[in-house]
């Protein structure tokens, strides 16, 4: 349809009244259509020019955001049509490209509920008028989604605590053994003399407070792994936080003979991450695999799109490890170390799950270890990618 009508304009002196109307009648039955299918869908669909006046609004939008009342809002500007300041400031920070770490949800009190919506703002180039952008702004019900997510977690985080409380019963068994045994040996003590110097319980003191320690440090670090995460997921560039977490380690890594190299993407998409987190679950991933390079050797870290998630890989040339070792790596308190919590994997899992991801490993021993970690592109990010890769294709046809 879209060649026939530039063909008809490029034609418009050779045709006739009759046959500029049929073309006019055609065009506008399209649009017609094309409204009745914005209409039936249940997101808001808000169209407008560079300037943000609105050209088209559906009805939907009144139902999810804050809206003047008119029968339509053709020809007025986005400010005096939409009442929330925080979503105008939203799209405004979005027309401007300076979105990068703002939050795209803001949530409305109806009635007894909270209700939650998404707000996407997408560019395109308008080529009736030179230079000129428009802009379509998704508004999407997320209450539910929102809801069910949490509900997950929650679930999750049950099970993650059944696990962790049975290990923890493992790990306390040998204090308390310990304990036990030498407050018996106490009470002898006391049966063969009656009264016992400092000197005399002190190696029964010593031990009795060794295993308190213990047992507070089994505690502290349950405490740390169950505690509900605060996490703050925030839109933007993973690839800064790669080069941050990057330039950090790299002096570390050098001191260990450990070279660094950095494989990133150029056209990654933005996530929905928390920084804090994300950069402690790396930090994590490659203490373990400086660890596992004591003589020194290569550490790569690359990240990549994937389909609808961007892969990030930590691989070393470490010892590596076996099956049996991997299919236990993430449980809590299986270290492989002699001083180790084995928590630290168990706490990158579990972020990788506050993101909606996940983390995997493979590993060979006496060759190396790979932790990949998936994220979920967001809805708006990959909708902007369809977009570019359409844009791309018709460019390139």
């Amino acid at each position: 349809m879209k060649k026939f009508v530039q063909r008809a304009i490029s034609k418009i002196d050779q045709l006739d009244r009759n046959q500029i109307v049929d073309i006019l009648g055609g065009l506008a039955g399209d649009v017609q259509m094309l409204e009745n299918v914005l209409e039936s869908i249940r997101d808001g669909v808000i169209l407008t020019d560079e300037k943000l006046t609105v050209q088209y609004a559906n009805t939907n939008c009144r139902k999810l955001v804050p809206m003047t009342i008119l029968h339509t809002y053709e020809g007025l500007a986005l400010s005096k049509v939409l009442l929330d300041e925080h979503i105008l400031h939203y799209i405004d920070l979005c027309v401007h490209n300076q979105q990068l770490d703002e939050d795209n949800e803001f949530s409305f009190q109806k009635g007894e509920s909270v209700q939650t919506v998404a707000v996407t703002v997408f560019a395109y180039k308008n080529k009736a008028r030179e230079g000129g952008s428009s802009y379509v702004v998704m508004i999407s019900d997320v209450t539910e989604h929102n809801a069910n997510e949490a509900r997950l977690r929650r679930s999750e985080n049950l099970a993650s605590m059944t696990t962790m409380a049975a290990g923890v019963a493992h790990e306390i068994k040998n204090p308390l053994a310990a304990m036990g045994i030498h407050v018996q040996l106490l009470r002898k003590a006391f049966a063969r003399k009656e009264s016992l110097t400092i000197e005399d319980a002190e190696r029964y003191l010593s031990v009795l407070e060794e295993e308190i320690s213990r047992l507070n440090s089994i505690v502290v670090d349950f405490l740390f792994a169950v505690r509900p995460m605060d996490t703050r997921l925030r839109l933007g560039p993973l690839v800064r936080t790669l080069e941050e977490v990057c330039s950090f380690v790299e002096p570390e890594l050098n001191e260990h003979r450990v070279q660094l190299r950095r494989d990133f993407s150029t056209a990654l998409p933005r996530l929905e991450y928390d920084e804090h987190l994300v950069k402690q679950a790396l930090l994590n991933l490659i203490k373990n695999a400086m660890n596992a390079m004591e003589g020194g050797g290569k550490l790569t870290i690359q990240a990549r799109l994937d389909g609808n998630q961007v892969q990030v890989k930590v691989s070393d040339t470490g010892i590596g490890m076996d099956e049996q070792v991997q299919q236990k790596i993430f449980e809590p308190y299986f270290t492989t170390k002699a001083t180790g919590t084995g928590l630290g994997l168990t706490v990158v899992y579990k972020i990788m799950k506050e993101h909606r991801g996940d983390i995997t490993v493979q590993s060979k021993a006496g060759e190396g270890t790979t932790f990949t970690l998936y994220f979920p592109v967001p809805k708006s990010e990959r909708l902007a990618l369809d977009r570019q890769s359409m844009t791309e294709a018709q460019y390139e046809a």
